[in-house]
């Protein structure tokens, strides 16, 4: 390889890992695979969970060595700069990974588990809490909130949205439950689940978005896409929902699942 930029931003496809785009894939595959893939294929499939476990950390030592034989082979005066180059987007992507897919992947769980309507109810509860946000941001927002990540966040509309979204939470689940299921006890529980799903909700979710704002500024991007005209792309929509997924399984399968 006769490349010659030595500037430290030495390009992957030029310098012998032209393969990287290949590679995001599969690391994609592993990711699903050993979030609910295996379990999926599993129950649908003579295969074992322990072949279906055998197969995924296949799918992963695979990845390991086809990474390092990739580093062992270029041969450029800008080596460490490749290096450098290609792990940091090996992290990059594999934090993508880990928020996005791991994240996301209790979804499917709680649909198994627990129906659609766990799903629907935080979505509607991070919609609710969003709106208001920016309503009460624009109607009294005075004191921002996290400036450097996310500018038109205020102090003012954090805690108006919080408040409304646990206002409306109770009402919404128990509309959507038709008044209690046979897997919750009775009205007072829903409440009380509603109340707390609404609790993290309001106050922890949120900042799964100035996560992601710090991402996209720390690359010098508006959004993570242009796949909804005027919105960005599909991460900047879901970037509270998959902070919530996980908490909501744990929760159901920690409470609603005892009662």
């Amino acid at each position: 390889n006769n490349n010659n930029n030595n500037n430290g931003g030495a390009s992957l496809e030029d310098d012998g890992i032209g393969s990287y785009e290949l590679q995001k894939w599969w690391w994609f595959a592993t990711a699903v695979m050993a979030t609910t893939g295996r379990k999926m294929i599993s129950d649908n499939t003579s295969w074992t969970m322990d072949r279906m476990n055998l197969i995924t950390f296949g799918m992963s030592s695979v990845s390991l060595l086809w990474a390092v034989i990739q580093l062992a082979a270029i041969d450029s005066p800008s080596a460490e700069a490749i290096y450098r180059s290609y792990l940091a987007k090996v992290a990059s992507c594999h934090f993508s990974l880990l928020f996005l897919v791991g994240q996301s992947s209790f979804w499917i769980r709680t649909v198994s588990d627990y129906g659609l309507v766990w799903i629907l109810f935080p979505a509607l509860l991070v919609i609710v809490n969003d709106t208001m946000a920016y309503v009460f941001g624009v109607l009294v927002g005075k004191r921002k909130l996290i400036p450097r990540l996310s500018p038109k966040k205020t102090v003012e509309g954090f805690v108006g949205a919080g408040v409304s979204t646990m206002a409306v939470a109770a009402p919404l689940l128990k509309k959507m439950m038709g008044g209690g299921d046979g897997a919750t006890s009775s009205t007072e529980n829903l409440g009380r689940h509603a109340v707390i799903l609404a609790l993290y909700v309001s106050f922890v979710s949120p900042f799964g978005g100035f996560l992601a704002s710090a991402t996209k500024r720390a690359h010098g991007a508006k959004d993570f896409g242009n796949f909804i005209p005027g919105h960005g792309g599909a991460v900047d929509r879901f970037d509270c929902q998959v902070v919530t997924a996980p908490f909501v399984y744990l929760y159901l399968k920690n409470c609603l699942s005892s009662e």
